[in-house]
C-alpha cells in the first residue's frame, strides 16, 4: 500500500439547515422528539429547530454532514476520480501506472458504464481494466481484499481502489432518522506488489463475511419493482437490533482480523470502523475495550459517507490528522454495511518510508 486520498465536499450541511427540508419537517414529531431528550437541561425552552438539532445528536452524534451540490457535474463518480488523483499523487504515481481499478459504491451516477470505467476516463486512461462491487458500507475493505487477491496472484501489479458514495442524492427526506444520516464522500488507497521501503503492507489477507438481511437496510425502486414510482430511496429498519448487530459484526471481523495477523491489541494504534453512528463507533470503543483516541470517529463532521466513510477516515490517519504515527503503525479497518455485509483489513504502515 503506497498511497491514500480522500474527498470531501465543500458544502456543510447543518441540522438548523436540514431541518429547512419540507419534508423533513412535515414528518419531524417535535413533541415526541423534545419528551426524548436526555441531555438537555430545559427542552420545553428549545425551537423545533433546536429540538431537531438536539434529537439529531442524541441519535446520531451527528451535528454536520457534508453534501454534494444539485448540479450534473457532482456526481458520486468525480468524488471518487478526485479522491483517486489524491491518493496516486501521494503515491508519486501516473494514472498510466494503474493496471486495474476497482470501485465500490451503491450510488454511482450510471450502472452502464460501470463507476470504475468512469473513474478510469476521468482519470485519462479509457482503457484500465476496471469493474464495481456493491458491499455497500462495507466497500473500502472489500476493494482491498480484490486487490490483495489480484496481486497475491500476480495478475496485476498496480491496483487503484475507491470507495465513495453520495447518498445525497438516494436519501427519502421525508424520513428524518434516516435523513439525518447520510452525506458524500470517496476515498481511495493504490496499492501494488510489495517491494523494500514500501510505505504500508496489508499484512494478512482481509477477512470478510455476509449474513442477508433484507428489511434492515434496502433501496427502493433500485431493482425490478413494476410498482415504484420515483428515484431510488434507501430504507432503514433502524432501532437496537441494528446497532447490536453492526457493533457485534465490526467488532468480530476486527478480532478475526487480529487473530490471523497473530497481534495483540496492545500493539494496535488505530481502529477506524465504519462510521454508522456515534453510538455504534462508541459502542465498539467500549465492546473492544480500547482507550479514547485508538477508535477513530468522524461521523460528528462529515456524517454517514457509507462506502467512502473508512477510505476517508484511513487517510486522514496516516496524515497525522489524528494524531501521532508511530513507526511501524499497525491500523485496523473494520466495516458493516447493507446486505449485511462486513470485514476487516490490517495495514502495517511505516511513516517514515511515505511521501
Amino acid at each position: 500500500m503506497v498511497g491514500t486520498g480522500s474527498y470531501l465536499p465543500d458544502n456543510i450541511l447543518d441540522n438548523f439547515q436540514l431541518y429547512e427540508q419540507e419534508g423533513i419537517r412535515a414528518a419531524f414529531d417535535v413533541e415526541r422528539a423534545r419528551a426524548a431528550l436526555r441531555q438537555v437541561e430545559d427542552p420545553d425552552s428549545l425551537s423545533p429547530a433546536e429540538v431537531f438539532d438536539a434529537w439529531s445528536l442524541q441519535l446520531t452524534g451527528i451535528s454536520e454532514r457534508r453534501v454534494i451540490p444539485w448540479d450534473e457535474d457532482a456526481t458520486t463518480e468525480h468524488m471518487s476520480a478526485e479522491a483517486c488523483r489524491r491518493a496516486l499523487a501521494d503515491a508519486s504515481m501516473q494514472p498510466q501506472d494503474v493496471d486495474l481499478l476497482i470501485a465500490s459504491s451503491v450510488s454511482p451516477s450510471d450502472s452502464v458504464p460501470n463507476m470504475a470505467c468512469t473513474i478510469g476516463s476521468m482519470l485519462g486512461i479509457p482503457k484500465v481494466a476496471g469493474y464495481t462491487v456493491n458491499a455497500a458500507c462495507a466497500g473500502f475493505v472489500y476493494l482491498i481484499a480484490n486487490a490483495y487477491a489480484m496481486i497475491y496472484s500476480r495478475m496485476y501489479r498496480n491496483v487503484l481502489v475507491v470507495s465513495g458514495d453520495a447518498l445525497s442524492r438516494v436519501t427519502d427526506y421525508d424520513d428524518p432518522k434516516t435523513a439525518v444520516l447520510f452525506a458524500d464522500g470517496a476515498g481511495a488507497t493504490v496499492l501494488t506488489l510489495g517491494s523494500e521501503g514500501d510505505s504500508g503492507q496489508v499484512i494478512t489477507p482481509p477477512f470478510l463475511d455476509a449474513e442477508y438481511s433484507y428489511e434492515q437496510l434496502n433501496m427502493r425502486g433500485g431493482g425490478w419493482e413494476w410498482d415504484w414510482e420515483g428515484s431510488p430511496k434507501l430504507r432503514m429498519g433502524g432501532g437496537p437490533n441494528v446497532l447490536r448487530a453492526a457493533i457485534n459484526s465490526m467488532a468480530n471481523a476486527a478480532k478475526r482480523a487480529m487473530s490471523e495477523a497473530d497481534l495483540r491489541w496492545d500493539q494496535i494504534h488505530y481502529v477506524i470502523p465504519h462510521q454508522a453512528n456515534l453510538r455504534i463507533t462508541r459502542g465498539l470503543e467500549k465492546q473492544l475495550n480500547l482507550p479514547n483516541g485508538r477508535v477513530v470517529h468522524t461521523i460528528d463532521r462529515y456524517g454517514n459517507n457509507s462506502a467512502g466513510s473508512v477510505g476517508i477516515g484511513f487517510d486522514e490517519v496516516l496524515r497525522g490528522e489524528h494524531g501521532p504515527l508511530p513507526s511501524p503503525t499497525h491500523v485496523i479497518l473494520t466495516a458493516v454495511g447493507g446486505g449485511y455485509t462486513s470485514g476487516a483489513a490490517i495495514v502495517r504502515w511505516h511513516p517514515e518510508e511515505s511521501g
